[in-house]
């Protein structure tokens, strides 16, 4: 039935009913006996611990390899699960070795894991991609004693003594094949002990009078993860009680049952805490090394020794399987680090910085994702927002998390250079020797505190987006479309709403953001314009363009020819004046002109000129896409000779022929196909161009 607010509510009501009996319909409720005889028996890797199915979802989720040209710090494959955390493949791939030795039960796999960076980095975006992972596993069902406060595997109701023959596979067993009938072979190292509360449950419901207990016909059902639920799924964040802390991670005392049982009664103390929750999957630890060091050493404890002791109880530790995941940010990272008082506990952590995005185009992809999913951006969504825009804005946020380097290179051509915006061999330091992107990041890496490390500082994505849609709040009455000018007036302010940064890094940004003579985001800016109505304007003599790229190697390979001493080969043809029929003599001043651009001095030219054919002899796809510099070359020196042409098309106060008119119409055409709007941005970019190309 159709109703008034353009869904159909029956419907909507219909399919999510529909969805939960197809649920329960994969509930299974059996007894120990069957979960043997037809899970674990046949499928012996039914039996995993956290980490194992926390890798497994991971693994399982798709891993695709990143090409050569696009790896960053080194990450050679990128795991989809995380597909929309953007520039940090290295970090995850960090996390999951760790899981994988968790899993392998090696010796760094009982540390306890602990992300750290600045705010807004991804951290806890981490640890939630990772919830709702398991939230929505179905790979293989998973068994739990039924009513086990904790979810524990099924398998500790097996007698202690039967432990190591299900440990063997049949074939292992030294009385092979006559063990079949006298041993359970699994081929499963069981890990843990049943809780209190399950062996209360033995002894009052399988106990017979004969002193047996039927451990074979305990009911054992399925459940799945849910965070809202808290099963296998935890959370912990500590309040600074250190007692309520060590109770919100176990457990509290039940009250009904100690005023008149005591405490010894199984049922004392309720396994509510964070860590039971979060058996068999994982505990989230939030700003855990804010914890008080006797709140950490029950996480110690959980990792390393797998074991959990509820205060107050007089109960044995309680075995225990959860991936513990921590998180905090650098401030309390480098508190307790630099504290000798806590220098015991600092290897008992695996330590995994997680920094901001250092390439613009990274940067731009998470833009993108929170204008497009996140409500408090919503209004980023329904405007126009014009070409450059978040390109400019991510130039900033990654400028503002560069170090300086001791090669002298700026930190926009730094941050182009992470981008793959230049070409590398150009790279030099002061000295003149090459430098090439791999030297620049290990260089930003280096230092011992890595809260000093590029990504480690600066400005997070979210408060760029918050200045964005500032500027769009007060744009959006009147025309409702964010420029670049709007986006840098935007960054230039939020800073006077914003905490957390001092003046002088307030005027660091606000430099980065001002016109003047270093390289900055204006003058990107400016360069974006001019290269925007280039292409715009030269849209139509693309080819003319092509025909001077062309035309240039030309003359440089006849000048390398002609300069050549030592390797001549055998000359059979000279390339001769059409007119006059005597040999021809490359031409200077044409490859001078194009030379000029990029900008050469002669000097360097001579040198450039020889790289440049190296270049393009051990690239066999060369051509006018593949160097830009020296296809920018050529398009700026095209404009300079359509100079006076251009100028009559950009003006408005100029009078035009048909031809001039025609022109104007084929550059606002062009401007629109590119993302511009009619209503503001094409203006905007017009009336700089008119600026920057008369400079």
């Amino acid at each position: 039935m159709g109703e008034a607010g353009g869904f159909d509510l029956n419907g909507i009501i219909q399919e999510d009913a529909d969805r939960k009996r197809d649920r329960q319909k994969l509930h299974r409720e059996i007894t120990f006996r069957e979960y043997i005889k037809d899970y674990v028996a046949a499928d012996a890797c039914i039996v995993q611990n956290s980490p194992s199915r926390i890798l497994e979802i991971n693994q399982d989720a798709g891993i695709t390899e990143v090409p050569e040209n696009e790896r960053w710090f080194g990450a050679d494959k990128r795991y989809e699960l995380y597909r929309e955390l953007y520039g940090i493949d290295h970090v995850i791939i960090q996390v999951i070795s760790h899981f994988k030795v968790g899993a392998s039960k090696g010796s760094t796999g009982k540390q306890v894991l602990v992300l750290v960076g600045p705010p807004g980095s991804g951290k806890s975006t981490i640890v939630k991609i990772n919830m709702q992972a398991l939230e929505d596993y179905r790979k293989k069902p998973i068994f739990m004693i039924k009513n086990c406060p904790k979810f524990e595997e099924p398998l500790h109701l097996i007698p202690r003594y039967m432990r190591p023959e299900v440990a063997l596979r049949s074939e292992d067993c030294p009385e092979y094949p006559d063990c079949r009938h006298k041993h359970l072979h699994l081929g499963v190292k069981i890990e843990g002990d049943l809780c209190q509360v399950c062996r209360h449950l033995l002894e009052d419901n399988f106990k017979d009078s004969d002193g047996v207990i039927r451990w074979w016909d305990v009911p054992v059902e399925t459940f799945t993860f849910s965070i809202q639920g808290r099963r296998g799924i935890g959370s912990f964040e500590p309040s600074g009680e250190k007692v309520a802390d060590v109770n919100a991670l176990t457990g509290r005392e039940n009250i009904g049952i100690t005023s008149t049982s005591g405490y010894n009664h199984p049922l004392a103390f309720e396994l509510c805490g964070e860590i039971p929750a979060g058996e068999r999957g994982i505990t989230e630890g939030r700003e855990i090394l804010a914890c008080d060091p006797e709140v950490l050493r029950v996480f110690f404890s959980v990792a390393e020794e797998k074991e959990l002791k509820v205060q107050g109880s007089s109960f044995p530790h309680l075995s225990v399987d959860t991936m513990v995941i921590g998180h905090t940010n650098l401030t309390v990272f480098k508190e307790f680090s630099h504290n000798k008082k806590y220098e015991g506990l600092h290897d008992r952590f695996f330590i995994v910085p997680v920094p901001y995005p250092l390439r613009i185009k990274d940067e731009v992809q998470l833009y993108r994702k929170l204008i497009e999913r996140e409500s408090n951006f919503v209004k980023l969504k329904r405007c126009h927002i014009a070409p450059g825009t978040l390109e400019l804005a991510a130039a900033f946020a990654v400028m503002t998390r560069l170090t300086a380097s001791s090669t002298g290179i700026d930190l926009l051509t730094k941050a182009k250079v992470y981008n793959g915006d230049k070409i590398l061999s150009e790279l030099e330091d002061k000295e003149k020797k090459p430098i090439d992107r791999t030297h620049l990041l290990e260089e930003g890496q280096s230092l011992a505190d890595i809260s000093k490390r590029e990504g480690m500082f600066g400005v997070s994505s979210r408060t760029i987006l918050a200045a964005l849609n500032t500027a769009l709040s007060q744009e959006a009455d009147t025309n409702g479309c964010l420029t670049p000018l709007a986006a840098i007036k935007a960054l230039r302010e939020v800073f006077d709403h914003r905490m957390g940064f001092s003046s002088e890094e307030i005027d660091r940004f606000k430099m980065f953001l001002s016109a003047g003579d270093m390289k900055n985001v204006m003058s990107e800016y400016e360069e974006f314009v001019v290269k925007t109505i280039t292409k715009a304007y030269l849209r139509g003599f693309r080819d003319l363009a092509e025909a001077l790229f062309w035309r240039y190697l030309k003359e440089v390979g006849l000048y390398l020819g002609q300069k050549a001493r030592l390797i001549k080969g055998q000359v059979l043809t000279i390339e001769r004046d059409p007119i006059t029929n005597k040999p021809r003599e490359a031409d200077k001043k044409f490859m001078r002109s194009i030379e000029e651009e990029i900008p050469w001095t002669e000097q360097e030219a001579e040198v450039a000129r020889g790289e440049l054919f190296i270049y393009k002899a051990i690239h066999p796809n060369f051509d006018y896409n593949y160097y830009s510099p020296l296809a920018l070359a050529c398009e700026k020196r095209l404009m300079k000779d359509s100079g006076p042409n251009l100028n009559i098309v950009i003006s408005d106060d100029m009078p035009k022929n048909e031809e001039a008119k025609a022109r104007r119409r084929d550059l606002f055409e062009a401007l629109i196909e590119m993302g511009f709007c009619e209503r503001k941005c094409i203006k905007e970019v017009i009336e700089r161009a008119r600026e920057f190309i008369h400079k």
